[in-house]
Order: C-alpha cells, then structure tokens, then sequence
C-alpha cells in the first residue's frame, strides 16, 4: 500500500510542470489588432486604437496573408529566402497573437486583413 501511494505521488509530481506550464502557455497567449507603423525583418510594430507595441518575429513566427503560399512557392523556386517584410506591410491591418515575455513581446501568429482593393 506504502508503494502504491508513492508511486501514485511521484506519477502527479512528475506530470505537474507538464501541466502547469501547458496552462501557463495558453494562459499568456494575447492579441492585438491594428496597423502596421513600421516593419523590420525581426520586429513588427502596430499601432492599436489606444496603444502602439513593438513585436520581435522570428523563424518560429506564422504570417497569414492572401497569396502568402504561392509567393513562398515562388521564393523557394527562385532560391531566395523568406522575409517577414515580403508579405507584411506599414498600413496594413493586422491581428497579432503573442507571448508577453518580459522585456519583449514575441509574436507568434500575425494575421493580415485583406485590404480593400484601390478603384482606378
């Protein structure tokens, strides 16, 4: 019985920081909608109705934007490497989902609206 109960102490133990920080991941996860002021290879400023915030982009960091596969096929083809400046612009609308880590704010997933087309 002794066992049983260590056993079942040290099964809880062990799977809690798996938990807890799986939870606290999905806890921190945060976004925030605007238009893009400024745009930098590794960083991605927005400007909200009532705030501005600087995000840090990275490899890890998802863009969805119309037309943002076939111009990644077309990159690839033509062995040039993917920028996060080809597919988002300053004044673009964008929703951005990102981790407050700190001192920064990385981001994780940056959606661009699609814009309204321009009449000739």
């Amino acid at each position: 019985m002794k066992r049983l109960v260590m056993l079942s102490l040290g099964v809880l133990l062990a799977a809690a920081p798996a938990f807890a920080q799986a939870k606290a991941e999905d806890a921190k996860t945060q976004t925030a909608s605007g238009k893009v002021s400024a745009v930098a290879t590794d960083s991605v400023t927005v400007k909200g109705k009532d705030a501005s915030w600087t995000f840090t982009v990275d490899k890890d960091t998802t863009v969805v934007a119309k037309g943002a596969s076939h111009k990644v096929a077309s990159l690839n083809a033509d062995k040039k490497p993917t920028l996060f400046t080809e597919f988002v612009k300053v004044d673009d609308e964008v929703t951005v989902s990102f981790h407050d880590m700190g001192a920064t704010k990385h981001a994780a997933k940056v959606t661009v609206k699609a814009g309204i087309p321009v009449k000739k």
